[in-house]
């Protein structure tokens, strides 16, 4: 009962600041709507493509609803399906002295100029749904249609077997999203279908409708359909309808007619994105470059196959029954390292923002005191754990003593094993390690002979780094040498000088992390080799070794984005929302030539 009258008091605060912040919608001379808020730190553009299709409306309410939430001005204009009118519609938000341009383009090449223009003024570019061509724009925020497609591919090999006769109905030629779907299509189709007609419909229902009639005259005797967005999907299934066939029609999006068809057996499939969080994912990352913050280049929305088996439950929003006192608890492995001090920071500003109790306890990377450390966190009736392990085996049992006291439970960076936990959260670490040894391969050539420095035992991030590396290095290089040295910078400097007293010819070095790497360096640096050395987690001081030329790569993480994101996700799990199990934070690999 205290926490419902919290969660009440909580909202109540939130409607009384949007009525003081007096926000109105009034219409845009071009058919858009305007969204304005009082008291903006900056001004947003959005120029959609089409209104005229739900998908985008969804993006747009999305947008428009977290725009209102944060107080910022956004201007939403919609291009009709016209590139003509788009380009116009960018140079009159520019015009408007907007600070963030987002578009999604009826044509990503015909809005390049626009948005180059836009550049070259100063306004911050994020592109949603679909990629702006021949440009480099501060973000794109898409779906994977690549993946989403041959996914919904796959589906219909399954309904009809190998070899069986295919159409595509294709999305407006020149959109980005019309590229990758009919790619990830075509990855799976020329291999295992026969695609007897590909013709465009432009994203249009009663196009798709038309061309599917033609597409039955001469093909009478197809078994299934992809169409690479829902609305051709529907015209596709009037048109079999009309014809009196039996065809599986599979179609891209998950709108809610496309929803309601595969509830009446009238359509087979679809793929769902998640338009609405497109939308709300530009605008917070538009506030963000508003507020001067780096942003990733790519941020991907999932997707998932919605199909009879899981229509009935599609949409709906699980509830999570939280206990305790509203209050979160986080246990860190150790801040005697710059990647877990910054994690710890991230969680604390979005604490402080949202007003939530956070407590803190640092374990020290050791694993008997995490464990009381936890215990004492359970005992002070916490809602939320949030823990990043010093050991995956080793926080099991405490952890399990959480969950079965009704504690929802977070992990950061590194998983808990043997315990179903409520998400984890945590960059790609097999994905990093991968580019990291690429680079080296790159670097030093195939056969070239290397080592390894290793993480913590059992800490999953040591794991599945040490996983990445060998995934490429078993393959393309001699590894010599694979020695733990714990993520600290005095153990990889040891370590370091022992393996090159027996391995004085290696040629790379990859460190699990940069502590061991910046370790390594000073060892390399003593006994005056010229030897690559590539870390992992972009910490201040390996930037600096990089841009001084004394360690040649990193992988960065943002471990102030899984912080904040922890504790985002942790007062969701309070409020009695249900989460994602997994989280995934982007990766990318910084060299001398991106360092700055």
């Amino acid at each position: 009962m205290k926490m419902m009258k919290k969660v009440l008091s909580l909202a109540l605060c939130f409607v009384m600041m949007f009525m003081l912040a007096g926000c109105r919608i009034t219409i845009d001379g071009e058919g858009g709507a305007v969204q304005t808020s009082a008291g903006a730190g900056g001004t947003i553009g959005l120029s959609v493509s089409t209104q005229n299709n739900p998908f985008f409306v969804s993006l747009v309410e999305g947008a428009k609803a977290q725009a209102a939430k944060v107080g910022l001005d956004l201007t939403v204009v919609d291009a009709g399906d016209d590139a003509t009118k788009q380009v116009s519609d960018i140079e009159d938000l520019v015009s408007k002295n907007v600070s963030v341009l987002i578009v999604n383009p009826v044509d990503s090449d015909a809005v390049t100029g626009a948005v180059q223009a836009a550049k070259n003024k100063g306004v911050k570019v994020i592109s949603v749904d679909r990629a702006v061509n021949g440009v480099e724009i501060d973000c794109q925020i898409a779906s994977d249609n690549v993946a989403g497609a041959e996914i919904a591919t796959q589906y219909i090999v399954d309904q009809v077997g190998e070899g069986a006769k295919v159409a595509e109905l294709q999305g407006t030629s020149g959109a980005s999203a019309a590229i990758d779907r009919g790619t990830g299509f075509h990855n799976i189709a020329d291999a295992k279908l026969d695609v007897v007609a590909s013709q465009v419909a432009n994203f249009d229902r009663t196009e798709g409708m038309s061309v599917m009639e033609n597409i039955l005259q001469a093909n009478g005797d197809i078994k299934a359909v992809f169409a690479a967005n829902d609305e051709m999907a529907l015209g596709a299934v009037e048109a079999i309808s009309g014809a009196g066939k039996d065809i599986v029609v599979v179609g891209f999006d998950a709108t809610d007619d496309a929803i309601a068809a595969i509830k009446e057996g009238r359509m087979d499939a679809t793929i769902a994105q998640q338009p609405e969080l497109i939308g709300s994912t530009a605008v917070d990352n538009a506030l963000k470059l508003i507020k001067g913050e780096t942003i990733p280049a790519s941020i991907p929305v999932e997707v998932t196959l919605v199909n009879p088996e899981n229509v009935e439950t599609f949409g709906q929003k699980e509830t999570v029954e939280v206990i305790g006192n509203g209050s979160i608890g986080l246990s860190v492995s150790t801040q005697n390292n710059p990647f877990f001090v910054t994690l710890v920071e991230g969680a604390k500003e979005a604490a402080d923002a949202a007003g939530a109790s956070l407590t803190v306890v640092d374990a020290g990377d050791d694993v008997t005191k995490q464990v009381s450390d936890i215990e004492d966190l359970i005992s002070k009736d916490i809602s939320v754990l949030i823990v990043n392990p010093v050991d995956s085996d080793a926080v099991t049992g405490a952890v399990q003593a959480a969950k079965d006291k009704g504690v929802c439970v977070i992990s950061v960076d590194r998983a808990v094993n043997g315990v179903e936990i409520d998400c984890q959260i945590a960059s790609d670490n097999v994905l990093g390690a991968e580019l990291a040894t690429q680079y080296i391969v790159d670097q030093v050539g195939e056969g070239a002979k290397v080592a390894e420095l290793q993480g913590t035992s059992g800490a999953s991030a040591a794991i599945d780094r040490g996983t990445g590396f060998h995934n490429i290095a078993d393959a393309k290089l001699d590894v010599v040498a694979s020695q733990v040295a714990n993520f600290d910078r005095t153990e990889g400097m040891s370590v370091m000088e022992n393996i090159l007293q027996a391995n004085g010819d290696i040629k790379a070095v990859f460190a699990a992390n940069d502590e061991m790497a910046l370790g390594a360096v000073e060892a390399v640096s003593g006994a005056g080799k010229d030897v690559v050395i590539v870390g992992f987690d972009a910490t201040d001081d390996a930037i600096a070794a990089i841009k001084e030329g004394r360690m040649a790569a990193t992988i960065a993480q943002q471990p102030d984005l899984i912080g904040s994101t922890a504790i985002e996700n942790a007062l969701k799990l309070i409020g009695g929302e249900a989460i994602p199990a997994s989280i995934p934070v982007e990766v990318t690999l910084i060299t001398k030539e991106n360092a700055n």
